[in-house]
């Protein structure tokens, strides 16, 4: 089931009015797609945070929009802290849509266990699907992971039945290697020889001889 955001429509624009609305608990959206002209919207920001919690990815309109949209893409504050602008795009159930999911390792590496180090060379995977079928999650088992081994994309175990991943399906994702060595502390070349005390008021004593 899609999340829920209840949308109104957003007659003013500006830094200083989206400021202020995002002060007020609401966010500043726009909506496009479907040969339809873009439209300004505000959204809750508690539905918004609560819908980003969830994973969600597409979202049912509901208010001065209605249907469902994909959160297409989302402008977060520097800090990563705080949503800061929101675009949403039109879908339906007959649309095919490309999309960014978090790839996550389940299970435990027998190649750590001979004394390898599993690297997860990317932590996501980009697939085309259906808005229905879009998974919050795309998962790796590393369970027969040896040392000097890999997995790749088509080793996903989880795929929706109807997407496909875009891209090279051998492209290595988590791979399990002998640790690197710590390269050895070389010693300083010419490094000066050390003073003996006394040796300067030696030499000083023996010139004025």
């Amino acid at each position: 089931m899609s999340e829920v955001l209840e949308v109104a429509e957003r007659e003013s624009r500006g830094k200083l009015r989206n400021r202020r609305m995002r002060l007020g608990g609401q966010l500043p959206a726009i909506l496009y797609g479907h040969g339809k002209d873009p439209l300004s919207l505000a959204i809750p920001t508690e539905q918004l945070d609560a819908t980003l919690r969830h994973g969600a990815q597409v979202v049912q309109l509901k208010g001065a929009a209605d249907g469902q949209a994909l959160l297409q893409d989302i402008q977060w504050d520097v800090f990563q802290q705080h949503v800061l602008h929101v675009d949403l795009l039109r879908v339906d159930a007959s649309d095919r849509v490309t999309i960014v999911v978090p790839l996550v390792l389940r299970g435990e590496a027998p190649g750590e266990r001979e004394g390898g180090v599993v690297e997860q060379l990317t932590h996501q995977v980009e697939i085309e699907t259906s808005p229905a079928a879009i998974p919050e999650n795309l998962h790796l088992s590393v369970n027969d992971l040896h040392i000097h081994g890999e997995l790749k994309a088509s080793d996903i175990e989880d795929l929706p039945a109807d997407a496909k991943i875009v891209g090279d399906l051998d492209q290595t994702l988590v791979q399990c290697n002998e640790p690197a060595e710590a390269p050895e502390e070389e010693a300083a070349i010419g490094e000066a020889e050390p003073e003996v005390i006394g040796r300067k008021e030696d030499e000083d004593e023996n010139k004025a001889e």
